[in-house]
């Protein structure tokens, strides 16, 4: 039996280091085998420093409009089960079940200027395909699922006494969003959105479809990589791709931060309530 889990252990042990450990140590070798200023002067051009930008701005963009109609989503298959529930629950899914680059072929044929759509939108000033917009678009097709599948089963996990006891206290219907529904759901609210925001930063196969990947404009940080990898700047790529995966590390860690902040001001707050009300 001993001997049996030893060696599950190392066999799990060996599939890890394999998997993660040596490609993730690859990268970071080939990013600093210039030395600390070739990497620094790799991620520090211009064309990168805009790359890196851009990738950000959108992301948070993103991030922040999914997680607000992940929620929704997510109440009205949770809550209100209307007539095609089932079918919009089949679709969440579909962004995960096809190539990106399939979505962004789509995204093409529906916004560019040979579809209908596409010729009233440039006929009223609005493109999308080719710019950042379009980015937008894409990265809200491929990442709302993340939103709504981390939602779900909070949603499902509520007590639904508590807010019934709101609406009989006489609490309207905004207050119990904000004062019962949402902290209740803070944990998977931040989950939501720093895993839309995480994958909206790694998105390459649509991004590369629908932007156009003009440096300085609508280049993110994948598309960048992948630049720097036809042009045989190798060094260059896996420095970017370790600034990339910080900003990753770097999300999750604050979000970790950030929700035990919240989990132990409540906290006070619970105690302070129950002191008040013992003290009466």
């Amino acid at each position: 039996m001993r001997f049996g889990r030893m060696a599950l252990d190392s066999l799990i042990s060996g599939a890890l280091i394999l998997i993660f450990v040596l490609p993730l140590g690859a990268v970071i070798q080939q990013a600093f085998s210039g030395g600390w200023s070739s990497f620094v002067q790799a991620v520090m051009s211009p064309i990168a420093i805009r790359a890196f930008e851009l990738t950000l701005a959108i992301s948070f963009v993103t991030a922040i409009l999914n997680t607000a109609m992940g929620l929704l989503i997510a109440v009205v298959l949770e809550r209100w089960r209307p007539v095609g529930s089932g079918a919009l629950d089949a679709v969440i899914d579909l962004p995960l079940a096809i190539p990106t680059t399939v979505s962004g072929l789509m995204l093409v044929l529906l916004y560019g200027p040979v579809s209908p759509v596409g010729r009233w939108l440039t006929e009223h000033g609005v493109a999308v395909v080719y710019t950042r917009l379009g980015i937008l678009f894409a990265l809200l097709f491929v990442t709302v699922p993340y939103a709504v599948r981390a939602l779900q089963p909070a949603i499902q996990a509520l007590d639904v006494r508590q807010e019934e006891a709101a609406w009989v206290l006489g609490a309207s219907g905004r207050r119990v969003w904000l004062k019962v529904i949402v902290p209740a759901l803070r944990h998977a609210l931040g989950s939501a959105l720093i895993l839309t925001f995480t994958r909206a930063m790694i998105e390459f196969g649509s991004v590369v479809i629908v932007s156009g990947n003009k440096p300085m404009q609508t280049e993110v940080a994948s598309v960048y990589i992948y630049g720097l990898l036809e042009n045989y700047d190798q060094r260059g790529a896996a420095a970017a791709a370790v600034i990339l995966m910080f900003l990753c590390a770097l999300a999750f860690v604050l979000e970790a931060r950030l929700l035990a902040l919240l989990g132990r001001r409540r906290a006070v707050r619970w105690a302070a309530a129950e002191g008040g009300t013992r003290h009466v």
